[in-house]
């Protein structure tokens, strides 16, 4: 499979109020060259479980946000579908293949994809990095939801049913229902080098930029452990 990623079909999730970031989103995103990418109006009327740590208090919406992007792409029309969300810049390890201002290479993904995180976390530090085809690692346990391209309807259907169960009965951000319970039965992939990061700079509360800008691991050991 190769994909133009100027050509992908891009939803990137906003609150409302937040202008300056769908402001920053339009022009990083014009300056990449996507010419197929439009803003989600974020989902915000969820609210929080008692409890919940502070700086995760939307996550619940974060989640619905998804999932209501979903509905509206690959689950509507099996088409695939790159969902970001407006704290993202990008790296040289997108550029190297696309560029306003270039001809674009073709990304080459490896047969039978579910789904490509092309913005990851180290998250817990449990995830599976293993080397795979067309120069891609096979990810297990990996966290973030800032950048996934969704290539499976199957997957996609998945990933309601599964996110739904961590944000509403476990408590729990979906992304690490994904990363412990769906991605160890699914094709997903990451580069080495994420394509996407959460900037610091656009996050007044979490800062996670070195966790989602530095390189996965390759050849880590995936283990469930006991989660904190």
């Amino acid at each position: 499979m190769e994909i133009d990623f100027r050509d992908v079909r891009t939803r990137w999730i906003n609150v409302d109020k937040d202008t300056t970031k769908a402001e920053q989103m339009v022009e990083l995103l014009d300056s990449l060259g996507f010419n197929n990418h439009e803003r989600f109006s974020a989902v915000t009327n969820v609210a929080p479980h008692e409890g919940v740590r502070k700086g995760e208090e939307h996550y619940r919406n974060c989640a619905e946000s998804h999932f209501a992007v979903l509905k509206e792409t690959i689950l509507k029309d099996g088409d695939p579908v790159l969902i970001l969300e407006d704290d993202v810049e990008y790296t040289d390890a997108l550029t190297d293949y696309i560029s306003k201002d270039k001809p674009c290479s073709p990304i080459v993904f490896p047969d039978d994809v579910d789904a490509i995180y092309v913005g990851t976390s180290h998250g817990d530090g449990r995830y599976t990095a293993h080397h795979a085809e067309k120069g891609w690692l096979s990810v297990k346990g990996v966290f973030a939801t800032h950048g996934i391209l969704y290539l499976s309807k199957s997957y996609a259907e998945e990933t309601l049913q599964v996110g739904k169960r961590w944000i509403y009965e476990q408590n729990t951000p979906f992304d690490v229902g994904l990363a412990y319970e769906l991605q160890p039965s699914k094709k997903v992939y990451a580069p080495v080098v994420p394509f996407f990061y959460q900037a610091d700079s656009k996050n007044s509360v979490n800062k996670w930029e070195n966790i989602t800008k530095t390189p996965l691991t390759p050849a880590k050991k995936f283990s469930l452990g006991t989660m904190g």
